[in-house]
Protein backbone atom coordinates (compact mmCIF):
# COMPACT_ATOMS: atom_id res chain seq x y z
CA UNK A 1 0.00 0.00 0.00
CA UNK A 2 1.49 3.32 -0.97
CA UNK A 3 2.15 5.85 1.80
CA UNK A 4 0.21 9.02 1.76
CA UNK A 5 2.07 12.09 0.76
CA UNK A 6 2.13 13.53 4.30
CA UNK A 7 3.68 10.32 5.71
CA UNK A 8 6.23 10.12 2.93
CA UNK A 9 7.28 13.70 3.51
CA UNK A 10 7.60 13.04 7.26
CA UNK A 11 9.79 9.99 6.69
CA UNK A 12 12.06 11.89 4.34
CA UNK A 13 12.43 14.72 6.82
CA UNK A 14 13.30 12.30 9.64
CA UNK A 15 16.00 10.62 7.54
CA UNK A 16 17.54 13.95 6.63
CA UNK A 17 17.55 15.01 10.28
CA UNK A 18 19.33 11.85 11.38
CA UNK A 19 21.94 12.21 8.65
CA UNK A 20 22.54 15.86 9.53
CA UNK A 21 22.89 15.01 13.22
CA UNK A 22 25.47 12.30 12.51
CA UNK A 23 27.47 14.66 10.35
CA UNK A 24 27.42 17.35 13.02
CA UNK A 25 28.72 15.01 15.73
CA UNK A 26 31.49 13.50 13.59
CA UNK A 27 34.86 15.16 14.16
CA UNK A 28 37.13 16.30 11.36
CA UNK A 29 39.12 13.53 9.70
CA UNK A 30 42.71 13.14 11.00
CA UNK A 31 45.15 14.06 8.25
CA UNK A 32 47.14 11.22 6.75
CA UNK A 33 50.64 10.71 8.11
CA UNK A 34 53.33 12.49 6.20
CA UNK A 35 56.89 11.33 6.85
CA UNK A 36 58.17 14.51 5.23
CA UNK A 37 61.20 12.59 3.93
CA UNK A 38 61.19 10.08 1.09
CA UNK A 39 63.88 8.08 2.89
CA UNK A 40 61.56 7.42 5.86
CA UNK A 41 58.32 5.57 6.63
CA UNK A 42 55.94 7.18 9.17
CA UNK A 43 54.10 5.27 11.91
CA UNK A 44 51.26 6.57 14.05
CA UNK A 45 52.03 5.32 17.55
CA UNK A 46 54.50 5.68 20.35
CA UNK A 47 57.82 3.88 20.48
CA UNK A 48 60.92 4.24 22.63
CA UNK A 49 64.32 2.63 23.11
CA UNK A 50 63.09 0.62 26.11
CA UNK A 51 60.03 -0.84 24.37
CA UNK A 52 60.03 -4.56 23.49
CA UNK A 53 59.35 -3.76 19.83
CA UNK A 54 61.94 -0.98 19.62
CA UNK A 55 63.98 -2.82 16.97
CA UNK A 56 61.24 -4.81 15.25
CA UNK A 57 59.06 -1.97 13.91
CA UNK A 58 59.38 -0.88 10.31
CA UNK A 59 61.63 -3.75 9.26
CA UNK A 60 64.36 -2.98 11.80
CA UNK A 61 66.64 -5.72 13.13
CA UNK A 62 69.29 -6.04 15.80
CA UNK A 63 69.42 -4.45 19.21
CA UNK A 64 69.00 -0.87 20.37
CA UNK A 65 71.90 1.59 20.24
CA UNK A 66 71.75 4.67 22.46
CA UNK A 67 72.30 8.13 20.91
CA UNK A 68 75.46 8.77 22.92
CA UNK A 69 77.22 6.02 20.96
CA UNK A 70 77.04 8.18 17.81
CA UNK A 71 78.67 11.39 16.67
CA UNK A 72 75.82 13.74 15.75
CA UNK A 73 74.37 17.24 15.82
CA UNK A 74 70.79 18.33 16.45
CA UNK A 75 68.49 15.67 17.86
CA UNK A 76 66.19 16.14 20.84
CA UNK A 77 64.18 19.38 20.87
CA UNK A 78 65.50 20.15 17.40
CA UNK A 79 63.73 19.63 14.09
CA UNK A 80 66.59 17.74 12.46
CA UNK A 81 69.19 15.13 13.36
CA UNK A 82 72.54 14.81 11.56
CA UNK A 83 74.58 11.65 12.21
CA UNK A 84 78.21 11.79 11.11
CA UNK A 85 79.71 8.66 12.70
CA UNK A 86 78.46 5.34 14.07
CA UNK A 87 79.99 3.23 16.85
CA UNK A 88 82.87 1.01 15.78
CA UNK A 89 82.27 -2.71 15.44
CA UNK A 90 78.54 -2.25 14.78
CA UNK A 91 76.43 -2.47 11.65
CA UNK A 92 73.55 0.00 12.01
CA UNK A 93 70.29 -1.30 10.52
CA UNK A 94 68.20 1.83 10.99
CA UNK A 95 67.27 4.94 12.97
CA UNK A 96 63.98 5.83 14.70
CA UNK A 97 63.08 9.54 15.07
CA UNK A 98 60.04 10.32 17.26
CA UNK A 99 58.18 13.61 17.47
CA UNK A 100 54.61 14.64 18.37
CA UNK A 101 52.30 11.61 17.96
CA UNK A 102 54.27 9.66 15.35
CA UNK A 103 57.75 8.50 14.41
CA UNK A 104 59.81 7.94 11.30
CA UNK A 105 61.79 4.77 10.62
CA UNK A 106 64.92 5.22 8.50
CA UNK A 107 66.43 1.97 7.22
CA UNK A 108 70.19 2.13 6.78
CA UNK A 109 69.97 0.51 3.35
CA UNK A 110 67.91 3.46 2.17
CA UNK A 111 70.04 6.08 3.90
CA UNK A 112 73.23 4.94 2.20
CA UNK A 113 76.69 5.72 3.54
CA UNK A 114 77.32 8.22 6.33
CA UNK A 115 76.79 11.06 7.00
CA UNK A 116 73.01 10.89 7.43
CA UNK A 117 71.68 14.41 7.40
CA UNK A 118 68.32 16.06 8.16
CA UNK A 119 66.62 13.06 9.74
CA UNK A 120 63.27 14.19 11.19
CA UNK A 121 59.97 13.09 12.69
CA UNK A 122 56.68 13.09 10.68
CA UNK A 123 54.60 16.24 10.19
CA UNK A 124 52.19 17.02 13.03
CA UNK A 125 48.45 17.53 12.57
CA UNK A 126 49.06 21.09 11.52
CA UNK A 127 51.41 20.02 8.74
CA UNK A 128 54.50 21.38 10.49
CA UNK A 129 57.77 19.70 11.47
CA UNK A 130 57.61 19.04 15.22
CA UNK A 131 60.64 19.03 17.49
CA UNK A 132 62.26 15.64 18.03
CA UNK A 133 61.21 14.17 21.39
CA UNK A 134 63.70 11.29 21.27
CA UNK A 135 65.59 9.06 18.87
CA UNK A 136 67.64 5.88 18.85
CA UNK A 137 69.13 3.38 16.43
CA UNK A 138 69.22 -0.38 15.93
CA UNK A 139 72.17 -2.46 14.85
CA UNK A 140 74.13 -5.69 14.94
CA UNK A 141 77.52 -6.13 16.58
CA UNK A 142 79.88 -7.34 13.87
CA UNK A 143 82.19 -10.29 14.48
CA UNK A 144 85.47 -10.89 12.71
CA UNK A 145 85.08 -13.61 10.03
CA UNK A 146 86.97 -16.88 10.67
CA UNK A 147 90.39 -17.00 9.06
CA UNK A 148 90.77 -13.25 8.90
CA UNK A 149 94.01 -12.01 10.34
CA UNK A 150 93.65 -10.81 13.89
CA UNK A 151 95.00 -7.35 14.64
CA UNK A 152 98.31 -7.48 16.52
CA UNK A 153 97.97 -7.22 20.23
CA UNK A 154 99.88 -4.57 22.06
CA UNK A 155 102.96 -6.14 23.56
CA UNK A 156 103.58 -5.58 27.24
CA UNK A 157 107.16 -4.66 28.20
CA UNK A 158 108.97 -7.64 29.78
CA UNK A 159 109.45 -7.56 33.51
CA UNK A 160 113.14 -7.80 34.45
CA UNK A 161 114.31 -9.16 37.79
CA UNK A 162 117.86 -8.19 38.74
CA UNK A 163 119.55 -10.39 41.34
CA UNK A 164 122.82 -9.22 42.87
CA UNK A 165 125.16 -12.23 43.46
CA UNK A 166 126.91 -12.52 46.83
CA UNK A 167 130.21 -12.92 45.06
CA UNK A 168 131.45 -12.51 41.54
CA UNK A 169 130.39 -15.36 39.30
CA UNK A 170 133.23 -14.68 36.82
CA UNK A 171 135.66 -17.58 36.56
CA UNK A 172 139.35 -16.84 36.04
CA UNK A 173 140.93 -19.52 33.89
CA UNK A 174 143.58 -21.51 35.75
CA UNK A 175 147.20 -20.79 34.82
CA UNK A 176 149.76 -23.61 35.01
CA UNK A 177 153.16 -22.41 36.22
CA UNK A 178 156.18 -24.59 35.53
CA UNK A 179 159.11 -24.04 37.90
CA UNK A 180 162.61 -24.90 36.69
CA UNK A 181 164.88 -26.63 39.25
CA UNK A 182 167.69 -24.53 40.69
CA UNK A 183 171.01 -24.89 38.84
CA UNK A 184 173.70 -26.58 40.98
CA UNK A 185 176.74 -24.74 42.27
CA UNK A 186 177.40 -21.06 42.65
CA UNK A 187 175.19 -18.32 43.89
CA UNK A 188 174.42 -17.17 40.41
CA UNK A 189 172.26 -19.14 38.01
CA UNK A 190 173.85 -20.08 34.71
CA UNK A 191 172.04 -19.01 31.60
CA UNK A 192 170.47 -21.84 29.65
CA UNK A 193 172.27 -22.36 26.33
CA UNK A 194 169.92 -24.87 24.95
CA UNK A 195 172.55 -27.69 24.83
CA UNK A 196 172.30 -30.88 26.91
CA UNK A 197 175.28 -31.88 29.21
CA UNK A 198 174.79 -35.67 29.30
CA UNK A 199 177.03 -36.36 26.31
CA UNK A 200 179.87 -34.33 27.85
CA UNK A 201 179.79 -36.55 30.92
CA UNK A 202 180.01 -39.62 28.70
CA UNK A 203 183.04 -38.25 26.84
CA UNK A 204 184.77 -37.36 30.09
CA UNK A 205 184.24 -40.84 31.52
CA UNK A 206 185.66 -42.37 28.35
CA UNK A 207 188.76 -40.17 28.53
CA UNK A 208 189.30 -41.04 32.20
CA UNK A 209 189.06 -44.76 31.41
CA UNK A 210 191.49 -44.39 28.51
CA UNK A 211 193.97 -42.53 30.69
CA UNK A 212 193.80 -45.21 33.35
CA UNK A 213 194.48 -47.89 30.75
CA UNK A 214 197.54 -46.00 29.47
CA UNK A 215 198.95 -45.69 33.02
CA UNK A 216 198.55 -49.40 33.62
CA UNK A 217 200.40 -50.24 30.39
CA UNK A 218 203.29 -47.92 31.30
CA UNK A 219 203.59 -49.40 34.78
CA UNK A 220 203.79 -52.91 33.39
CA UNK A 221 206.60 -51.95 31.02
CA UNK A 222 208.61 -50.39 33.80
CA UNK A 223 208.23 -53.37 35.98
Amino acid sequence: MALSRPLAALAAASFALVALSATAHAGPDKPALNAGDERAVAYDKNVAIDHPDACTVGGLTGTTIAPEKFTFTGGEKQQYLNITAAPAGTTVTGVVVKGSDAFNVYLAAKLGPLPWEKLRSPDNNGGNIPGISHWYACGIVTEQPPGEEQPPKEEQPPTSTVTSPASSSATTPATTVTTSPNAPGGSEELASTGFGSAWLLGVGATLVAAGAAVLMVLRRRRA
